[in-house]
């Protein structure tokens, strides 16, 4: 393909994305205005695009985690934000996925990028959805994108816990509500663009701390005072479970002590029963040995 450029933006961007490991067609040529590309299709004919595409949900879920990495990536590695991404700029080639037209991208630094990128997560959320998809909800995947602690180490645990989340929340209302409210919610890039992080660090200390949207984004840690090492819902994902074996634990030395408490009674009840057996023979063998004596007395007589 050939593509007449209006600058050396639109021509730089390709051969970036294909640096950073990002799935596009290959940037053949870059000469003046003109960019030449790769070809993608089979005999002629072009690949088509994701919009025209027919897909199993499991196909559809296979592509989802594709796309919502390649975005990542874009993101963390290319330091660029797509800024129109959708099923309309995907191509779909060999049972895979390409991305185009990134003559908009800007940088991830851009005073627009973040508005950009959750405009790009809201596409990808709402199309993937159609399919029945367990997507992940706008604010997750926007942190899932920015969240600096994801490494190459955690990103699957990440992906797998983010799944689980999503099957829970599948079709919840106030999900709906959610996403719409943080598609509008401000959200600083820096913490010089914070307008009052003591009252933000204050709020940390209750259930308000979930609503400071930009801890991802700069990379702050949980507690919001110093910076992130995990990624705060694997770290959510610890404590549940910290939370979850500690009443197990409980419950496990309420059962031992239930069972101390019902084996004392039973060796009590034993040691009953042999003082019980022991007195009962004891008097047998007395009356035995009276009888035996009043015999013996009675010999004489005789």
């Amino acid at each position: 393909a050939v593509v007449s450029t209006q600058s050396g933006h639109y021509g730089r961007d390709p051969i970036r994305l294909e640096t950073a490991g990002i799935p596009v067609p290959h940037p053949v040529i870059l000469r003046n205005h003109v960019l030449v590309m790769e070809f993608v299709g089979q005999n002629g004919w072009p690949a088509p695009l994701l919009k025209d595409v027919k897909l199993s949900e499991s196909k559809a879920r296979e592509l989802y985690l594709s796309a919502i990495q390649i975005v990542r990536d874009i993101y963390q590695k290319a330091l660029l934000v797509h800024a129109d991404l959708s099923e309309f700029n995907i191509l779909y080639s060999d049972g895979e996925i390409k991305i185009i037209d990134v003559s908009q991208a800007v940088e991830h630094d851009h005073p627009s990028a973040l508005e950009f990128l959750r405009k790009d997560c809201s596409n990808i959320t709402d199309f993937f959805k159609k399919f029945g998809v367990p997507v992940m909800s706008v604010k997750a995947l926007f942190n899932f994108v920015t969240d600096k602690s994801i490494t190459d180490e955690n990103i699957e645990h990440y992906l797998e816990t983010a799944e689980k989340i999503a099957l829970q929340s599948q079709d919840k209302a106030e999900d709906t509500v959610d996403a719409e409210v943080f598609k509008k919610s401000y959200i600083p890039r820096v913490l010089d663009d914070v307008k009052n992080f003591e009252q933000d660090l204050f709020k940390v200390k209750g259930e308000g701390g979930k609503e400071v949207l930009y801890r991802e984004v700069i990379g702050l840690s949980t507690d919001m005072r110093s910076g992130s090492t995990q990624p705060r819902l694997l770290e959510e994902m610890n404590d549940t479970e910290n939370v979850d074996e500690g009443v197990s634990d409980s419950g496990s030395e309420c059962s031992d002590e239930n069972m101390d408490v019902g084996n004392a009674e039973e060796v009590e009840n034993e040691e009953r029963e042999e003082i019980h057996l022991h007195n009962t023979s004891h008097k047998k063998l007395s009356k035995k040995e009276k009888s035996t004596d009043c015999d013996s007395a009675l010999i004489p007589l005789l």
